[in-house]
């Protein structure tokens, strides 16, 4: 080294600097990564790779249980399958478009689907509005069934589960321990679990808020749909209504009465209600019903 490098490393060196062999080896030293946490869900993979479908989202369930549906169980309860007639699937896709639309005008990432009574239909709008979300390619879903008293989410699939939301907020059991994927792409259930007695006291609990904190922001393309007891009554409804974003209202055509469903809406005035879906409409009043001899 001559005099002038050793002169000006000498100067680096009192004024603090890094010498220039210092820097490179600064550069060459390899830098371990800190370890990761492993995230209690599956990770969703955006294919990119296929340049006419830019954004499409293909998760690979490598810690949800993957429990394929029984497809005679959901043709039996009215949950749409590949072989539901064609003028059943687009109501639904039709309540899928309005909702989304709202949704988005709202920046709302999840929605409450509830009724005044019991044997409305909520829970099967809840599923079925979930599988027609789920088959665009753009997002992804999770179901969860808030109905602690009386879960029927995991029946109307014919999906066995012994443990779901109740042992998430009771025991901390993690979520990738509790999800199901039901054979369907982009779509994950959270069963209610255990039946409780007092489940609005779960789901008024800052558990119940951490975990809806923790789904609803986790994943930037999830919507996530929320299956409520009847507001009417219990005060479970009320308690979910603080933290979905959204309310979907369904009543049974020809069933629920005009006062049970204004209580209702007062129930959850406080709540963004998007609409109310009429079910169990007779054909003869569906205007696509004879589409095809059109």
């Amino acid at each position: 080294m001559s005099k002038l490098e050793k002169a000006l490393e000498m100067a680096q060196q009192a004024r603090g600097e890094d010498s220039p062999a210092s820097e490179t080896t600064k550069e060459t030293t390899p830098v371990t990564p800190a370890p990761q946490k492993t995230q209690a869900e599956d990770t969703p993979k955006v294919k990119t790779a296929c340049a006419a479908r830019p954004g499409h989202i293909e998760p690979v369930y490598t810690q949800t249980r993957v429990t394929p549906a029984d497809k005679a169980v959901l043709e039996k309860h009215g949950i749409l399958t590949t072989d539901c007639p064609e003028i059943i699937i687009e109501q639904y896709n039709l309540l899928r478009v309005k909702i989304e639309t709202a949704m988005k005008e709202n920046d709302a990432r999840s929605i409450m689907v509830c009724s005044p009574g019991p044997k409305e239909g909520k829970t099967i709008t809840a599923i079925n509005l979930a599988i027609s979300i789920a088959r665009e390619t753009s997002r992804t879903v999770l179901l969860v069934d808030a109905d602690m008293r009386k879960p029927a989410i995991h029946k109307y699939m014919g999906i066995e589960a012994e443990a779901g939301l109740f042992e998430h907020l009771t025991k901390g059991t993690p979520l990738n321990e509790l999800l199901i994927n039901p054979g369907i792409p982009r779509l994950t259930i959270l069963t209610a679990g255990t039946p409780s007695d007092y489940p609005a006291d779960l789901l008024g609990s800052p558990a119940m808020h951490d975990f809806v904190t923790d789904i609803k922001n986790r994943y930037p393309e999830r919507l996530v749909i929320f299956d409520s007891p009847p507001l009417n009554l219990f005060s479970d409804g009320l308690y979910l209504a603080r933290y979905a974003d959204t309310a979907l209202m369904v009543v049974r055509s020809c069933k629920s009465k005009e006062e049970e469903l204004d209580k209702a809406m007062e129930e959850i005035s406080h709540t963004n209600l998007l609409g109310i879906a009429l079910n169990r409409v007779p054909a003869r009043y569906c205007p696509s019903y004879d589409y095809r001899g059109y």
